[in-house]
């Protein structure tokens, strides 16, 4: 991407700077061009884990980390660290274990690990993806009492004052996107009506021994959901719905067998919530395993699935998935990534499954998504208790 007119963007300190653009325009690389332009700038990149150690017993001091590298003094770190995980509503997991949160808390984790430090410049690149309503809420709260300057980067407009810019072929362009409408597939005729019963599902997570470098062999606390009385039906979408933490994924990952679930139910396959962990193969050919879906997708198959834009490794991750061919489909939050282009894509390989007589469990924070899933797909509803 060539070098934008970073003039236009108003970086001045209290000020909120939104810049909405598709999959592979270049927000990313607008992020670093403003790092680099600025010093005092800092980016949130989109892969949250990235700014977490994993070196720390709690959250509290994971987002303590930074300022113990700089030498703040005690009393200031206890105080920007109080303040900064209850602006991000993280305050009740301060003494938490944080290989033990959820796909949304670690997000705002990698915020607050970020925002402590009180950088001039704070870039945030699609750091909304994921969160539901009530995080959401209060991250955009963190923001507008942010002393220094916010650039938020996404392919949707947030809920923030400031101004707006659409990226669109290299130039920002002043104000919002036209309003673009998701081709969507034509309706899936019919409930198959065949019952699928998992029975009562308990997902458990932790209760193991802790990481090898932690002393004194203490037990990780543990994180239980359910029993949840599951039955699906063959062609027919399950929405969970529920806060990050209430243990959707939890729940998908004792479906497919994992974390000390029981057995698995014969022929699931399980979208794990972020693509990068299910990436095995050198190749996208070889990471998809259908030839005729990287064709579909317009996918290079001799590219590194790691390489590809964030949508296009969705939709690569999706296509991989669904060509398994099994009886049960659990998608941990496969919206998450997708710009306008690819939410068409996503819905065309999900309607073809429904077609095919999958059941299909979905978690997803965006009742927009849901409602286009509703157009051509019949969904229930679940909502599990925080």
């Amino acid at each position: 991407m060539a070098e934008l007119n970073l003039e236009r963007l108003d970086l001045r300190a209290g000020t909120i700077t939104q810049v909405i653009g598709q999959s592979g325009s270049g927000l990313s690389r607008l992020a670093e061009q403003l790092r680099g332009k600025h010093p005092g700038a800092v980016v949130v990149i989109q892969d949250a884990l990235a700014h977490i150690t994993f070196l720390r017993r709690t959250v509290a001091e994971e987002v303590a980390f930074g300022l113990e590298q700089r030498g703040t003094d005690r009393a200031e770190m206890r105080r920007r660290v109080h303040a900064v995980l209850t602006a991000l509503r993280l305050d009740h997991l301060a003494k938490c274990d944080p290989t033990k949160l959820s796909g949304g808390q670690s997000k705002r984790l990698a915020v607050a690990a970020v925002m402590v430090l009180e950088p001039e410049v704070l870039i945030l690149d699609d750091s909304f993806a994921g969160l539901d309503a009530g995080s959401a809420e209060a991250l955009v709260r963190a923001l507008t009492g942010y002393s220094g300057a916010v650039v938020v980067l996404g392919n949707r407009a947030q809920d923030l004052p400031g101004e707006v810019f659409t990226l669109i072929d290299g130039s920002l362009i002043p104000g919002l996107p036209g309003p673009a409408k998701v081709a969507l597939p034509e309706p899936v005729r019919g409930a198959f009506g065949e019952v699928i019963e998992l029975g009562e599902v308990v997902g458990d997570r932790g209760g193991r021994r802790a990481r090898w470098w932690r002393f004194g062999g203490e037990k990780v606390p543990e994180f239980t959901v359910g029993p949840v009385d599951l039955s699906l039906r063959r062609g027919e979408v399950l929405w969970l719905q529920g806060a990050n933490g209430s243990g959707k994924t939890t729940l998908l990952r004792a479906i497919a067998g994992l974390d000390g679930a029981p057995a698995p139910q014969p022929g699931v396959s399980l979208m794990l919530q972020r693509p990068e962990d299910q990436v095995v193969n050198p190749t996208v050919g070889e990471f998809v395993g259908d030839a005729d879906a990287v064709e579909k997708l317009g996918l290079d198959a001799e590219e590194h699935p790691l390489d590809l834009p964030a949508a296009k490794l969705r939709l690569a991750q999706a296509a991989f998935v669904f060509a398994q061919g099994r009886a049960v489909v659990l998608l941990d939050e496969p919206d998450v990534g997708l710009d306008d282009s690819a939410r068409a894509e996503f819905h065309a390989m999900l309607a073809n499954a429904l077609r095919a007589g999958r059941a299909v469990v979905m978690t997803c924070h965006d009742p927009g998504f849901m409602g286009e899933v509703g157009e051509y797909g019949v969904v229930e509803m679940r909502v599990l208790a925080e």
